[in-house]
């Protein structure tokens, strides 16, 4: 196995030139706390000492421990995203989701942390959309933990309408649409991540050491991961509550 260093130089090198390149498990993290590690050496040589403002995080069951990864300042758009296409040199997915933004601190390591006490510290709520892309050639090839390292994936996120009352939202009858270039992709359709918007919100601040005024985190996607092609227009929609939008441009 390569060492740490060396796994977030791959992907260091991969993210200054925008390419990919091929990986495969014997070659990269053996486990979820190294690919952690390669996470941070690959923050601090893109984005110095800067804590990250924006995570993704999500989980594949209730039951299962949750993933994060940081957004690179780069990637990362409040309002109207535009991003060169060379961000995502193996193609880009749309997803749509919702992402909150802190108003409060809330420290690691409260016992217990009530949902309530949570959703207190929330300023708002915002209708997101991550584009998904990756710096792996093959990310099937590479393996789960190779995907971790590569921040989850991430391409780019972008933070988009604020919901009005998001407290008194009716999360399950909301149905999303992906839109590109004018053409729908995905929807109206769809449902919250596990079916609990928030389910990943305590186990994020203990990862991160505490929520600070200002973080953001997206909580992952509706209906799916849909590639956009040679689309520049790209649109994510909850009817009704607002939308995020992202121009391709060269």
């Amino acid at each position: 196995m390569a060492s740490l260093p060396d796994m977030a130089q791959r992907l260091i090198d991969a993210q200054r030139r925008q390419g990919t390149f091929i990986a495969d498990p014997a070659s990269g993290p053996g486990t979820p706390a190294q690919a952690y590690m390669v996470q941070g050496i690959v923050w601090q040589a893109l984005a110095g000492a800067a804590r990250p403002q924006a995570w993704k995080v999500g989980a594949s069951r209730l039951e299962a421990e949750p993933l994060a990864a940081p957004v690179l300042p780069e990637r990362l758009q409040v309002g109207a995203g535009h991003f060169s296409p060379g961000l995502f040199p193996g193609g880009v997915k749309v997803e749509a989701e919702i992402a909150v933004r802190f108003a409060r601190a809330l420290p690691s390591g409260e016992a217990p942390r009530s949902r309530a006490h949570i959703l207190a510290a929330i300023g708002s709520v915002h209708v997101a959309m991550e584009l998904v892309s990756s710096r792996l050639a093959d990310t099937a090839a590479a393996g789960p933990l190779w995907g971790l390292a590569d921040n989850l994936y991430n391409g780019a996120l972008v933070l988009g309408d604020g919901l009005a009352d998001w407290p008194t939202v009716d999360w399950a009858a909301q149905a999303p649409r992906i839109v590109a270039d004018g053409r729908l992709l995905a929807g109206p359709s769809g449902r919250p991540p596990l079916d609990d918007l928030f389910h990943c919100l305590a186990w994020w601040i203990d990862h991160v050491g505490g929520a600070r005024p200002g973080d953001i985190v997206t909580t992952g996607a509706w209906n799916g991961a849909h590639a956009a092609g040679a689309a520049r227009d790209l649109r994510v929609e909850f009817p009704g509550l607002g939308q995020a939008t992202a121009i391709l441009t060269a």
